[in-house]
């Protein structure tokens, strides 16, 4: 590591502000970014991971402590993407799947672009207000 010139100083109550400048600097860089969004959703399934309409490529998988079931982690397979997902089941009741992302996708889903080619003509289908149900009083046998 190198010290600029001017943070070199004699006094030690300095040098030691110094010192913890420095060390307080290198912290900071091992902080992720405020900006980045992370989203959790907790579902209740059988299955482990769900199809969430995007291609990952798993790139590990890690113990918890105090949890008998482990973590798969994931990043988005699309070039460019820096998009990640944790994957673990609630460790309080196994029922429940804790998917955590983080980041936000650069892309469509693939799903979405092959939707989007199979769309319906608008002239096929509209929408209806509901109306109210009339019940008609009926006799039961």
């Amino acid at each position: 590591m190198v010290i600029p010139a001017e943070n070199i100083v004699n006094e030690t109550s300095n040098s030691s502000r110094v010192a913890n400048n420095m060390l307080h600097r290198t912290r900071e860089k091992k902080y992720k970014s405020q900006s980045e969004f992370r989203f959790v959703f907790i579902t209740k399934s059988n299955m482990e991971i769900m199809d969430d309409g995007f291609k990952w490529r798993k790139y590990g998988k890690k113990v918890i402590k105090n949890s008998p079931n482990p973590r798969n982690y994931f990043k988005c397979s699309n070039d460019g993407c820096n998009v990640k997902k944790r994957v673990e089941r609630d460790r309080e009741d196994p029922r429940y799947v804790i998917t955590t992302y983080e980041g936000v996708h650069n892309h469509e889903s693939p799903n979405y672009v092959v939707n989007c080619n199979n769309q319906m003509p608008t002239h096929e289908w509209t929408l209806h207000q509901p109306s109210s149900l009339s019940f008609s009083s009926a006799s039961v046998l």
